[in-house]
């Protein structure tokens, strides 16, 4: 600066005798701008998210360390958590803890529970739960096996111990109509996979990644036994918070919560790197458990159907009615509050009474206020196209494997409450990749857009069509006198299909394969219906193509 101030207090005295050089003019701009460049590099250093100290915050998890948090680690050690600008403590439960109240008593900000967080909620916990990671509940029964062929029902009337919060093994045993008269509960610290092998019990509740892994070493002989086999379907491990927190910290919770996340996908798409994550936590675990615990938990996940962490209200609904049977809850028991909302709606009331006020003091103020709240609209638009595009092919518009995923659930939960069925289409183009050679990948689009208006036009407003992706289609019908229904419609589209297509003036011919799959004759869970309907399917390829298989458990 020194150097700028002399040479610009030289300029009235040469200006005065001679013309200022070119070449001095430039070598001062020159100067000057590469001094305010810099300055502005070093602000954009200063107020750059790494400049900062990284917030410290605590996750809490329910048990010791296991590859059932291995996504947490992996968030930790992938740097996911310090790009969001966190420095995540992750703490094992200790005895005498309980991971609740170390979240509620701010000893820790975030947790990992089970669905039992509803008990908590309606006990006055302010907790709030910001994500799913298991579709389904790991827990079981696990029982001696002392015949083969035996069933839950051969635990009636024996000794069965259950850990705190099994409600839903508790409301299992009760529809399955077991007699529970030798029913206790488990002490804290009390070692369960002890009992049953030394004979003080018949069966335990165990998490399906932990205690068979015992047993097996043991050489025990058991039985396994899920909830889901009757339709009761939970969710497992849940991330939650405090309200508190989601108040005084909204932007820092959301970035644990996208971070997380992303910790639990890398761990999926590589799941040959979870042992050596976890041993840095567990050195003690051994790459035999934790591929046996690898097995047991990724498909608990769905990753295949549904976004890790996704959860929505009918499932939660569905939770809590559980607990309510079991007697654990108040059957008036809101969700109000409870389910995290990343998008939550803005209140835009203040803003206007500031608009409106700054207006009639000052114009250009009020400017700038209707500049920002048109922004915030566009911004709003743009979001909602945006969870559009999330939830729909972008060349059909049609629901994507999320949405329909999520219909199905709803299907399935209606039609238990209902006793009705409902049928599960999976459609198929016959010899597209051909039509995309001969004729040219527009060419295709044309087919499946075609294809799809006509199978619309097919079903009813209460069935649901979807693209699961390439020339594959899914088809809900629900609320079915029988299969032959099903069947039916089926025939209908295949008609429609196979009056062909004509492209720029080019008549492509087509057909559909179609396997259906019947809730519940053939299955009652999703990835059991989308699995029969596309063994169906598999059929019809297998025999000609241009036809319709129903699901049947014998070879075809």
């Amino acid at each position: 600066m020194m150097l700028i101030r002399r040479r610009y207090q030289k300029v009235p005295y040469l200006y005065g005798s001679i013309h200022i050089s070119n070449i001095f003019v430039t070598r001062l701009l020159f100067n000057s701008l590469f001094k305010c460049t810099s300055i502005m590099l070093l602000g954009l250093a200063l107020f750059s998210p790494s400049a900062f100290a990284l917030e410290k915050i605590v996750l809490q998890l329910k048990w010791s360390h296991a590859y059932q948090f291995v996504g947490y680690y992996a968030a930790k050690e992938m740097g996911y958590y310090e790009s969001a600008g966190l420095d995540v403590d992750i703490k094992p439960l200790q005895a005498g803890q309980d991971v609740v109240t170390e979240v509620v008593s701010g000893r820790a900000n975030y947790g990992t529970g089970t669905s039992g967080l509803l008990l908590a909620r309606q006990e006055g916990a302010p907790v709030v739960v910001m994500a799913t990671i298991f579709q389904h509940s790991p827990y079981v029964i696990i029982a001696k096996r002392f015949t083969n062929n035996q069933s839950i029902h051969d635990l009636s009337g024996k000794p069965i111990l259950l850990r705190r919060l099994s409600d839903e093994l508790l409301v299992y045993l009760k529809r399955e109509k077991v007699n529970l008269k030798n029913l206790t509960d488990s002490s804290p610290g009390m070692d369960t996979v002890e009992k049953l092998i030394d004979g003080s019990v018949s069966a335990i509740s165990g998490y399906i990644s932990n205690e068979p892994y015992r047993l097996s070493q043991a050489k025990f002989p058991y039985d396994i036994y899920s909830p889901r086999s009757i339709g009761i379907d939970m969710y497992g491990d849940n991330l939650f918070t405090t309200s508190d927190e989601l108040s005084k910290n909204g932007q820092r919770a959301e970035r644990f919560r996208v971070a997380s996340l992303q910790g639990w996908e890398y761990i999926l798409s590589h799941p040959d790197e979870a042992a050596a994550i976890i041993q840095k936590y567990a050195p003690e675990e051994t790459n035999k458990k934790i591929l046996f615990e690898r097995d047991k938990l990724n498909p608990l996940i769905r990753a295949d159907l549904v976004p890790v962490g996704f959860m929505n209200q009918a499932r939660w609904r569905h939770t809590a009615s559980i607990y309510i049977e079991a007697g654990g809850l108040d059957p008036n028991f809101s969700l109000k509050g409870f389910i995290y909302d990343p998008n939550p709606k803005k209140d835009l009331s203040l803003l206007y009474i500031a608009f409106g006020c700054t207006l009639f003091v000052l114009l250009v103020v009020g400017g700038i206020g209707y500049y920002i709240f048109r922004l915030n609209r566009r911004l709003r638009e743009t979001l909602s196209q945006v969870q559009h595009l999330a939830h729909h092919d972008t060349l059909t518009g049609l629901p994507n494997r999320a949405l329909f995923a999520d219909r199905l659930q709803r299907a399935i939960l209606k039609a238990r409450r209902e006793k009705t069925l409902f049928a599960l289409l999976y459609i198929d183009i016959d010899h597209f990749k051909s039509i995309n050679d001969q004729y040219g990948h527009h060419a295709g689009d044309e087919v499946l857009k075609a294809a799809c208006n006509r199978m619309m036009a097919c079903i009813r407003d209460s069935d649901s069509l979807g693209r699961l992706g390439g020339d594959e289609f899914v088809v809900l019908l629900e609320d079915l006198g029988s299969a032959e229904d099903a069947l039916e419609i089926a025939k209908k589209i295949q008609s429609a299909i196979a009056l062909g297509v004509s492209v720029a003036g080019e008549p492509i011919n087509t057909s559909i394969s179609i396997g259906i799959s019947i809730y519940p004759n053939d299955a009652d869970s999703i990835e059991d219906l989308f699995k029969c309907a596309d063994t169906a399917m598999y059929h019809s390829k297998m025999n000609g193509r241009n036809s319709i298989h129903l699901y049947t458990k014998t070879p075809q």
